[in-house]
């Protein structure tokens, strides 16, 4: 009878929730396989995490148990065929007690897709959701999946805004910062500069997005953790932190923070501009933090940059960034 039971269980197809001991190193090659070309060193981390808690067996159940950031990974519904994880959806809660609930890992393996699998995972995870009192619900997506974007629109979901991924695979050694005529002056950003440094996020991002991803003060700081943090990259091998602002009468208009990585790896480029002087400014601030990232032998150059302010990505264009991929973040209303 055990036998039988066994190639019962091993005959089972459907949809069912996540059982961690048995799924999640079945999950986590799924994962790889949907997603090769969009994991970033984040995405790698979080499979190597599930690979390793995947070969803990029974002891998952009380890092379950004990852990929130080990329950975000095992939360969700699998779709299974003759014994074979071949569908995922992951549900995580965005905060303790929050309403705000999170949809990730959407995946269905390449043989199987076509059937519906991921309108049921997705359908499953909503009710879910449902059942513990979630009131929205977001996820992310890439702007080029046209048969993912349609099944999320067709449950509820809204583009709220988007994220291009940039990179430039070789920074050039004569970059120079083009003349400008807008009489901004160009500074590095001071201690006295954080609460207009807030303000001028707060004017440039739109206040839907805000409401997603609320802007903390504490990050335009130049806190003594902030500074500690300097030094210790510095002590690793990677350069200062360029944290430039143009000013205009005496009111910032721009924000721009190049970051050289240790070990000669990609830096970081990230800007913020106000939105009456986009198209202006992005060009010269971008040449200065090339020229910065290149003086630190940073050979590749990457940002990711907010799709509301097209002429940045433009201006990264200009200097041979190339577009990876682009984000959608999408949010439905229960």
């Amino acid at each position: 009878m055990a036998t039988a039971a066994i190639r019962q269980q091993k005959q089972f197809s459907g949809l069912r929730p996540i059982e961690p001991s048995r799924d999640l190193g079945k999950v986590a090659s799924l994962i790889q396989s949907a997603f090769a070309d969009d994991l970033d060193r984040a995405g790698q981390s979080m499979l190597r995490e599930m690979r390793t808690l995947s070969r803990l067996g029974p002891l998952l159940w009380w890092f379950d148990q004990a852990s929130p950031a080990v329950n975000d990974l095992l939360s969700g519904f699998v779709w299974v065929e003759d014994g074979q994880v071949v569908g995922n959806v992951t549900v995580s809660q965005a905060a303790p007690a929050s309403q705000r609930w999170v949809i990730s890992n959407v995946a269905v393996a390449p043989e199987y897709r076509g059937r519906g699998i991921a309108r049921m995972l997705m359908q499953a995870a909503l009710d879910s959701i449902r059942a513990w009192q979630g009131r929205y619900v977001t996820l992310q997506v890439r702007d080029d999946n046209a048969v993912a974007l349609h099944l999320y629109r067709s449950l509820g979901f809204r583009e709220v805004f988007g994220t291009t991924y940039l990179r430039l695979d070789r920074v050039p050694s004569d970059i120079r910062p083009p003349t400008s005529a807008l009489g901004m002056q160009l500074r590095r950003l001071s201690g006295a500069d954080a609460q207009q440094a807030y303000q001028l996020a707060r004017l440039a991002i739109p206040e839907a997005v805000q409401a997603e991803q609320p802007i903390r003060a504490t990050r335009y700081a130049l806190s003594f953790e902030t500074r500690l943090g300097d030094w210790f990259k510095a002590l690793l091998g990677s350069g200062p932190t360029l944290r430039l602002v143009a000013v205009n009468q005496d009111r910032l208009e721009a924000l721009l923070i190049a970051e050289p990585a240790a070990w000669r790896a990609e830096g970081h480029i990230s800007l913020i501009v106000h939105p009456a002087c986009r198209g202006l400014v992005e060009r010269d601030l971008i040449a200065r933090a090339l020229s910065h990232l290149r003086r630190w032998s940073q050979r590749v150059a990457v940002a990711r940059h907010p799709t509301y302010h097209p002429e940045a990505i433009e201006a990264f264009a200009s200097f041979g960034f190339r577009k990876e991929r682009t984000l959608l973040w999408m949010k439905c209303e229960l």
